[in-house]
């Protein structure tokens, strides 16, 4: 059984997908991060850096086994499964490289634009920083699919679940971002599709609902904590 620690969040999404698609069994228990919840002593023995996903692989060979980082956690899947996972070592290769891609440029990168143009007021650096290197990076998105159907070629990897959540709620936030990228809008209506990814954001809804209302409703020391504009007290031990 694999316990799913998260929010409605991009990058839990993707772990949902992984998970209907590798048809494993799992629960799912919903962290609080307006609250602070991902700071308290329990959850920062599971993950250190306090934050969402992470997941809990319970009784592997006798123990529990943890992972954090979505990436991470999608190889994890993927290797423990064989789902999604291809044989040929070059294969691996250009599947984690455009996994790296989402990790460490697309999906940072779409979280400061959205921050810089939603959460602020007052910012022109921040928004203009970060909107020009999203856009510049949803045009090497286009072009990739322009030149073959899915992120890592031919085939769906965990290199499409990585990035599918981040441009479905990019079309939410920029879109005029993504307006005329008219390869990239079929790979994501094509995915959508897939049973496996229907049925996972249809899960994932009812806590994505209520993320938005703790924002909505949150004072302003919990968004100053949120937002990480003030410094942090240490965790309550």
């Amino acid at each position: 059984m694999i316990h799913l620690y998260g929010m409605g969040s991009p990058n839990v999404v993707k772990v949902f997908i992984m998970l209907e698609e590798t048809g494993l069994p799992y629960r799912y228990t919903r962290v609080n991060v307006m609250a602070g919840e991902q700071f308290r002593s329990d959850f920062l023995a599971l993950n250190p850096n306090a934050k969402v996903p992470v997941i809990v692989d319970e009784n592997v060979a006798g123990d529990n086994r943890v992972v954090f980082e979505s990436g991470a956690i999608l190889s994890y899947l993927a290797e423990k499964t064989g789902v999604l996972w291809p044989g040929s070592f070059h294969q691996r290769t250009e599947v984690n490289q455009w996994l790296m891609f989402q990790m460490a440029s697309f999906g940072p990168m779409a979280g400061q634009a959205i921050h810089f143009a939603h959460a602020v007021k007052d910012q022109e650096y921040g928004r203009n920083r970060y909107g020009n290197e999203l856009a510049r990076l949803i045009n090497v998105v286009e072009t990739r699919l322009a030149a073959c159907p899915f992120m890592a070629g031919d085939a769906y990897s965990l290199a499409d679940i990585a990035l599918h959540p981040w441009i479905r709620t990019l079309r939410m936030f920029f879109p005029e971002q993504l307006a005329g990228q008219a390869a990239l809008t079929d790979w994501c209506e094509r995915i959508m599709q897939r049973p496996a990814v229907d049925r996972a954001v249809s899960r994932v809804q009812a806590m994505s609902d209520q993320d938005i209302a703790d924002i909505r409703n949150a004072d302003k020391a919990a968004r100053d904590r949120y937002f990480n504009r003030v410094p942090r007290q240490p965790a309550n031990r």
